[in-house]
């Protein structure tokens, strides 16, 4: 018996950690958190947040963007990086590297949509060229966390958009 414990131990230890690792944080604010969360943040990535809410004041969107960076291959590699360390290495993390290592071919951008295992929450991560003709083209960082049953009735309202509209 206590060897069958043993064994569920570490297992279910796993699992917990697993999950724990899903819940997606933007600069330490994840969904739900109170908006009081937001205004007693201290961090020095307050300035490029944008924090939605619902009417009980839970957060529902914090979205964060950065312009202006450097496009160099040391920072795009930096960003890449940090985003998939974060977030998971996918498909998009190895092509955006491989990308910036062709000396070639200028890095233009880097996109996924990651998702939860229960799909209650979506995570959009970008990095892009600012200006795609320019002699010195900067780089943008987005990361979109939204709630799924907000961004379903935010695309559900962009849909009907035109019906307001009377010509």
């Amino acid at each position: 018996m206590n060897q069958a414990k043993s064994v569920f131990l570490p297992a279910i230890l796993a699992l917990t950690l697993s999950q724990a690792i899903m819940a997606f944080d933007v600069a330490g604010l994840r969904l739900n958190d109170s908006v009081d969360d937001f205004q007693n943040l201290v961090s020095p990535a307050k300035q490029y947040l944008t924090v939605t809410h619902d009417p009980k004041g839970r957060i529902v969107r914090i979205f964060y963007q950065q312009e202006g960076l450097p496009n160099d291959s040391q920072t795009q590699k930096k960003l890449v990086n940090r985003i998939c360390d974060k977030y998971g290495r996918v498909t998009s993390c190895y092509s955006a590297l491989s990308e910036i290592k062709k000396r070639d071919k200028k890095f233009l951008r880097f996109f996924h949509l990651y998702r939860d295992d229960a799909e209650t929450q979506e995570l959009r991560a970008r990095i892009r060229r600012t200006k795609m003709i320019s002699l010195t083209p900067e780089l943008t960082v987005e990361i979109d966390l939204i709630d799924s049953a907000y961004a379903k009735k935010l695309r559900d309202q962009n849909a009907t958009a035109s019906d307001l509209i009377d010509f």
